[in-house]
């Protein structure tokens, strides 16, 4: 049961046994949220809220403020119909003034961006490369349902944006404000949102219609953060295409193996065949990436599944091992 107090700090509410501050009461729809804390990036108005009449304890829920629109609503109904583990459900959303407010289910678990900053900081392990492929793999699944199913361009998938879960681990996408329909997303507004180290540089530069390309390549960024601990292009991610990069960025591409040990101790045809699928995704021409979805999505299967099949020995291991193998073999008396 949950009920409401204030203090000299501000108003509680008692959730679940326990205190909570809250910034504020949102009315959406036919129901309260208290937003609890701010979450994400500086340039998203989005919150972890809380509806104490959801459920026999009350719910966790996302709250979004996206700029009202034309095709807002259109985009919601889109998003309603999503059903993927890697994607949360739109519960209900309500047009105020100039803008929307929108309820997504809430996901448990720690933003990416977070984690990585663990990571540097030696609070919490790298991971591996079978399970950063993995995690991948399932984010590059659900973006592909978008683009297949919805015709929707995300645009702006980066580690603030990305939730790796506690339980059953897996990458889930939390920030919907910048996808648009395909037709639209190439005349977004300045500022509708991306980061430029993780955003494709045609979408930067508007060069060309924007779409699969786009999420592929900043997929692509956060494969190459998570198996690296870097941006690819010497730091400077997409914003390598820029004008003003790309001369020289183009030759400072390292391949995963070039910069982390774990990678580099890969038998050679796991390690090179990962390299491939890094700097493919990455190739800052979007006519060099992979062509469709299904190309793509069997390259990173196919990777994921071989971690999964007995590992190949290096060939000087190879004959050790068959040598010993011999000696080892039980022979017939004679």
């Amino acid at each position: 049961m949950s009920s409401l107090h204030s203090s000299s700090d501000g108003p509680t509410l008692r959730i679940r046994g326990r205190e909570q501050p809250y910034l504020e009461r949102r009315r959406i729809g036919r129901r309260d949220y208290y937003l609890l804390k701010r979450i994400g990036g500086p340039f998203r108005e989005r919150f972890r809220a809380y509806d104490p009449r959801s459920g026999p304890g009350g719910s966790y829920f996302l709250v979004q403020r996206w700029p009202a629109g034309p095709r807002t609503e259109q985009q919601l109904r889109l998003w309603q119909r999503l059903k993927d583990d890697s994607l949360p459900r739109v519960v209900e959303w309500q047009r105020d003034h100039e803008q929307v407010d929108v309820v997504l289910t809430w996901i448990e678990g720690l933003p990416l961006l977070e984690y990585l900053q663990h990571v540097q900081n030696g609070r919490r392990p790298a991971i591996d490369p079978a399970q950063s492929l993995r995690l991948i793999h399932g984010l590059a699944n659900a973006v592909c349902k978008l683009h297949h199913h919805q015709q929707v361009a995300h645009g702006d998938i980066q580690p603030a944006n990305v939730i790796i879960t506690t339980h059953a681990s897996r990458l889930t996408l939390i920030d919907f404000g910048s996808g648009w329909t395909t037709q639209a997303t190439a005349f977004r507004d300045d500022g509708d949102g991306h980061h430029p180290c993780y955003a494709a540089p045609e979408l930067q530069t508007q060069t060309t219609p924007v779409g699969f390309f786009v999420d592929q390549f900043s997929v692509s960024v956060i494969l190459y953060e998570l198996l690296t601990g870097k941006l690819p292009y010497g730091g400077l991610g997409g914003k390598a295409g820029r004008p003003e990069f790309i001369e020289r960025a183009e030759r400072s591409l390292q391949p995963p193996s070039q910069v982390n040990q774990a990678c580099a101790a890969l038998p050679r045809s796991f390690r090179n065949r990962l390299d491939e699928i890094v700097v493919q995704g990455l190739a800052l021409d979007p006519a060099k990436r992979y062509a469709n979805r299904h190309l793509w999505l069997d390259q990173l299967f196919e990777a994921t599944a071989r971690f999964r099949l007995k590992p190949e020995l290096p060939p000087v291991e190879r004959a050790l091992t068959r040598v010993i193998a011999w000696f080892l073999k039980p022979r017939t008396p004679r």
